[in-house]
């Protein structure tokens, strides 16, 4: 499986386009029409969408405080949170056991592992995450999205909600340390995706035209999430946060996880790769004392309005583990890749991202491909590029993942311009194994005025 557990997390975020049920190969839906109202809380709802052509999405909004926004979404998904806790993700960790990279852990924790059967490898993996946990908290603690809060809110929601057992009974001191425990797995996972912004010369709508329409600047943002097997495509959420402090957005995950993967405000949208070698392990030195990745990525969305707050974000913070973070803003119109790891931050741009991936330089255009770089795929995404390039929209990256095969999990499009974001959802059998990876799938195209806009019940 391409997810293996190692000592990094990676995530990858992409471009967009459109407004229309397209009849191409991927088809694009109109969200909207399609959310059905489920439930509502004081501080959230929750819609569900269904195609007859098997889309299936849960697009929960919260409002208030980081304990308020957590008990709405621990009410609203109640049986979901409780059956992907308690009974997708412990089988999980049983079949990745054998994937943990041990020379990340502490010579205990290997020897734990070492011996860990099957009856006892979900605990022995809780132990794990125990242990990152613990590394990382007070970062954690110190964040301005309050993670901890929410986490302990969603605890006492779940609770609430029945879904956990009799709620007089339940206790949510240990069922928040469950939820942080899961928290930490991005930190313990590698996912290889792929990531791109195109703007100005690169797109289908230069900068003059962007500006005069609405602005974006024409950029194209893309996020393609290569995971591997797993339970988690059929649990996928869509939280859109209205926070009292900081910017709404939107964070595609799953239940009970408060760190953003793929996440996207109407000021700026994130991109994340693993930052790969062909060098030893392929790893990059790093450590468990700073924030975690997801962590970084939902505070960036949430208190970031240009991408030059983002990169003094990422500058002023204990970095942990290398990766690429793409981040695209509405101010400029434009994109950069940080490269994020623990000894510096680079901020790579078309002038110079080709120092670190050895691939074609175009102007107004950066793209790193799934593969450890440099990569040694020189000619699959550089040819999609070029053939796209000066016309470069939504509806063509989305053809440009389905011919690279990137991104099984999810893929996200921004498109800046027209203010909207296309998703794709894998989907998998009994077994975690793929039915239809994201990249062949039809994609649902969000209004981000539509979105954000959403009134508290």
């Amino acid at each position: 499986m391409v997810g293996k557990l190692l000592v990094a997390t990676a995530l990858c975020v992409g471009l967009a386009e459109g407004g229309h049920h397209s009849a191409a190969a991927n088809p694009i839906y109109p969200a909207k029409p399609l959310m059905t109202l489920q439930n509502t809380t004081s501080h959230g709802k929750r819609y569900d969408i269904a195609t007859a052509d098997g889309v299936a999405l849960k697009v929960l909004h919260v409002y208030g405080s980081a304990t308020e926004m957590g008990r709405a979404s621990g009410e609203l998904l109640g049986p979901i949170a409780e059956d992907f806790l308690v009974n997708a993700l412990p089988k999980f960790y049983a079949s990745e056991i054998g994937s943990i990279d041990l020379p990340s852990l502490p010579a205990w924790l290997q020897k734990l592992i070492k011996g860990a059967g099957a009856a006892v490898a979900p605990a022995v993996f809780g132990e794990a995450l125990g242990f990152v946990l613990s590394q990382e908290h007070a970062y954690i603690q110190a964040s301005r999205a309050q993670p901890l809060a929410e986490i302990d809110g969603m605890a006492a929601g779940l609770c609430s909600s029945g879904a956990h057992g009799d709620p007089g009974a339940c206790d949510t001191t240990a069922l928040s340390a469950t939820i942080a425990r899961v928290n930490m797995l991005p930190e313990l996972i590698r996912m290889t995706c792929t990531m791109m912004g195109a703007w100005g010369k690169a797109t289908a709508t230069p900068a003059a035209a962007a500006s005069a329409s609405g602005g974006g600047g024409g950029l194209v943002q893309l996020r393609a999430l290569d995971f591997g097997s797993g339970p988690f495509a059929n649990y996928s959420v869509l939280t859109v946060y209205h926070p009292t402090e900081g910017n709404a957005f939107a964070s595609l995950g799953f239940p009970g996880m408060v760190g953003a993967i793929t996440g996207w405000s109407d000021k700026v949208a994130l991109s994340e790769k693993v930052w790969e070698t062909y060098d030893g392990s392929g790893v990059q030195p790093g450590h468990y004392d700073g924030e975690p990745v997801v962590a970084v990525i939902r505070d960036m969305l949430q208190f970031s309005d240009t991408k030059e707050d983002a990169v003094a974000f990422a500058q002023s913070i204990a970095r942990t583990w290398a990766v690429f973070l793409g981040v695209g803003d509405a101010a400029s119109g434009q994109f950069d890749a940080l490269g994020y790891r623990e000894a510096n931050l680079t901020v790579y741009g078309p002038a110079n991202v080709s120092q670190v991936t050895h691939m074609p330089a175009m102007e107004d255009l950066v793209y790193i491909d799934k593969h450890p770089q440099p990569s040694h795929d020189n000619v699959t995404m550089p040819a999609l590029m070029a053939k796209n390039y000066g016309s470069i929209t939504a509806v063509n990256t989305i053809d440009a993942c389905r011919v690279m095969g990137t991104g099984d999990l999810h893929n996200a499009v921004y498109d800046f311009s027209a203010r909207k974001t296309f998703l794709s959802l894998g989907t998998i059998d009994a077994n975690g194994d793929y039915i239809e990876k994201a990249c062949d799938r039809p994609y649902l195209e969000f209004d981000w005025d539509a979105l954000f806009g959403e009134p508290q019940p």
